[in-house]
């Protein structure tokens, strides 16, 4: 997990993604509105679900991830197949759970270890997890490591691993090292093994700042290759004084959905959240590393997991066929800063998400923030059916449903809304 750094805030991409919305003000009218152009850029929908991860340390045996039976059905409710560890070595408990989560269809990015030799250890993990490893992972922010000869390490380190992996996993991604530092990627060979990868944690912040400068730090042919986010995330110690400033659980609800369809719309293939539950107690709320989770440490669900769950639970409910192209306009006041992404399911239909990154928290105060509202309207070029509106960071259910609909008026607060149709 990354320290505490103030890095360069820059723009996210332009083809980013997702929604907000207040309760108020949802409204469809009757009026025919002019035909709207084409919009192209359509992302997979499906393709969006597989981009999310979370990451579980199973081998922490004194910590909540003991109650491993449970871990795995809260895993399979939130709906999220990919899940980042270290690797499955011999006589681990994570040799044994990790086999348990990957029969229940979850597949595994794999953090490696510098100081091991990694053939041994890639023919292991192949020989207890076969075709659910999606990746090698090179070890985890070596620059935060204080051995001094990191850098000579990590570049004899990456050929060996890469070898092993075309050997002995052909076809797994290779994802290259994930740094506390963006200076310390200048210290590396530029032709070493492995996809670029980063840590953009937002420190409190909206999502959207932090996840620009880690997609700007890769070179374009680095992008062109497939970009990673292996860790991002917010803690609920609200007491902490030192690490990373906290928010509140709601507000962690309403920026990580967020934060997974901005890195999916900026190219990101995948996006994994730190974590998936707080590992030990801390009532007094003082130990950031303690709350970092999806689940509290007795594994009830906070806002954010119910986010992200009914955020990919919407993304996958298809209204039925569509029945070709729709044309669509989003129109929004021009001093206004909406985003969108639209994904199309396999069955042609589709969903809009559309939100504007703005802050819903004060981290100096440590107190929610109102970030106003903006009046936006979707129009379709001709009649749209099965209209649903999702705010998953509000609802676990639909907010509106409308058989039918020429035009919809939205009014964009912090929060993701998706609008799906066919």
């Amino acid at each position: 997990m990354r320290p505490v750094t103030r890095r360069t805030i820059l723009a996210l991409a332009a083809a980013v993604v997702v929604v907000a919305v207040t309760a108020a003000v949802l409204a469809l009218t009757g009026e025919e509105p002019a035909p709207p152009p084409q919009l192209s850029g359509e992302r997979s929908a499906a393709r969006l679900v597989d981009s999310i991860g979370v990451n579980v340390h199973f081998n922490f045996l004194d910590t909540a991830y003991a109650r491993q039976v449970e871990v795995i059905d809260r895993l399979r409710d939130l709906g999220i197949r990919h899940l980042r560890d270290g690797q499955p070595l011999a006589g681990q408990a994570i040799e044994t759970v990790m086999p348990a989560a990957a029969r229940q269809g979850m597949r595994m990015t794999l953090i490696t270890d510098v100081a091991r030799d990694p053939a041994p250890d890639v023919e292991q993990s192949v020989r207890v997890l076969g075709d659910r490893i999606a990746a090698f992972e090179a070890p985890n922010e070596l620059d935060l490591s204080g051995d001094p000869g990191w850098v000579g390490k990590l570049t004899a380190y990456m050929p060996a691993l890469d070898a092993a992996v075309r050997k002995l996993a052909p076809g797994v991604a290779l994802l290259g090292p994930s740094l506390v530092e963006s200076s310390s990627r200048i210290e590396l060979p530029e032709n070493l093994p492995g996809l670029f990868n980063d840590h953009p944690y937002p420190l409190g912040e909206p999502p959207e700042p932090a996840l620009g400068d880690g997609v700007r730090e890769a070179r374009p042919a680095e992008k062109r290759k497939g970009m990673y986010f292996t860790e991002t995330g917010y803690h609920n110690a609200y007491a902490a004084t030192t690490g990373q400033p906290p928010v509140s659980e709601e507000a962690a609800a309403v920026y990580l959905p967020r934060a997974l369809v901005a890195a999916f719309g900026a190219g990101v293939r995948r996006t994994f959240v730190y974590e998936l539950l707080d590992e030990k107690p801390d009532p007094g709320l003082h130990d950031p590393e303690q709350h970092f989770g999806l689940l509290r440490n007795d594994l009830s669900p906070k806002p954010a997991f119910t986010a992200i769950k009914t955020l990919i639970a919407a993304v996958r409910a298809s209204p039925g066929s569509g029945s070709g192209v729709l044309p669509w306009d989003l129109r929004a006041p021009e001093d206004a800063d909406v985003q969108h992404v639209v994904l199309a399911r396999r069955d042609g239909s589709r969903a809009i998400a559309i939100w504007r990154p703005v802050s819903v928290w004060d981290t100096d105060e440590r107190r929610a923030v109102d970030p106003g509202s903006v009046a936006i309207e979707l129009l379709w070029g001709r009649t749209a059916s099965d209209v649903t509106v999702w705010r998953p960071s509000v609802s676990e259910q639909p907010v509106l449903r409308r058989a039918q609909a020429r035009r919809l008026k939205l009014d964009l607060a912090g929060d993701l809304v998706l609008v799906s149709f066919r």
